[in-house]
């Protein structure tokens, strides 16, 4: 089983490795890579950046299924490309804010959202109400740590924990949430090796989508050997005439879906 993690920015999660391989199955085998080479910033958290962000993430997915992966997930909580991956690709597709979501779902029925700052939290919330998981969120509430600055290098691990911690007790204590997601695969990351070191620190569960979006990445390309396809092509997922699709990757100077030209590469 081989698994593509896509970063659809710049640079990676620093303990992003560290933390997938703690729940890595045997013999599931995954590589990290970014859009660095098409989108140069180490963030997306704005709404024009996760709009520029979008198509090298879905070429990169492209790109993947040719390779021969078995499945791909997007690490970002802004799920770049996520719905226009899993059109062009015939593997599972994934991601992060939806899998948080779906497993807050299951863990509590009163969810919050950490976010870095109120505009991306707003894009987050807009994004469950389009899954249709946007039920039970009580409040959406800003840590005020800049995407950029989430790197080790720029913040130390501990403050931004300290930071996040307790911005979720106010949505525990003051709005009632059950099950917290943290609103960023940078700062998710930071947190989740804090959980797997000392399980005990944190007040409610705190999920880092990056664990739940690889592990169901893996799920879902299972249960296709058993023959139930990634998404139904009846509604959203429909694949789009061929015929277009070519004149306008073509115009692009951009390589075919494996789906549209009848074959898939190694």
């Amino acid at each position: 089983m081989r698994i593509c993690v896509i970063n659809p920015f710049a640079g990676t999660e620093f303990f992003g490795r560290e933390n997938l391989e703690a729940v890595a199955a045997p013999g599931t085998e995954f590589d990290m890579v970014d859009i660095g080479e098409r989108y140069p910033l180490t963030n997306n958290q704005w709404l024009f950046f996760k709009h520029s962000c979008t198509g090298p993430t879905i070429d990169r997915a492209i790109e993947a299924e040719r390779q021969g992966y078995d499945a791909i997930f997007i690490s970002c909580n802004l799920d770049i490309g996520l719905y226009e991956c899993r059109q062009m690709c015939t593997i599972p597709v994934t991601a992060t804010l939806e899998a948080a979501a779906l497993t807050a779902h299951m863990m509590g029925r009163r969810f919050s959202l950490l976010s870095v700052d109120d505009q991306n939290g707003q894009i987050q919330k807009m994004l469950l109400e389009q899954y249709q998981l946007a039920q039970g969120l009580v409040s959406v509430r800003s840590f005020g740590i800049d995407a950029n600055d989430l790197y080790v290098d720029r913040t130390a691990p501990e403050k931004t924990r300290q930071t996040i911690l307790a911005t979720a007790r106010r949505c525990v204590e003051e709005d009632g949430a059950e099950v917290l997601i943290a609103g960023c695969t940078l700062a998710g990351s930071v947190l989740s090796k804090e959980a797997r070191e000392n399980p005990q620190t944190q007040l409610a569960p705190i999920i880092d989508g990056m664990l739940p979006g690889f592990k169901m990445a893996k799920v879902m390309a299972t249960l296709g050997a058993v023959g139930l396809p990634p998404v139904s092509r009846l509604g959203v997922y429909e694949q789009p005439p061929v015929e277009d699709l070519k004149k306008l990757r073509r115009s692009r100077d951009q390589s075919m879906p494996a789906w549209a030209e009848g074959e898939r590469t190694s």
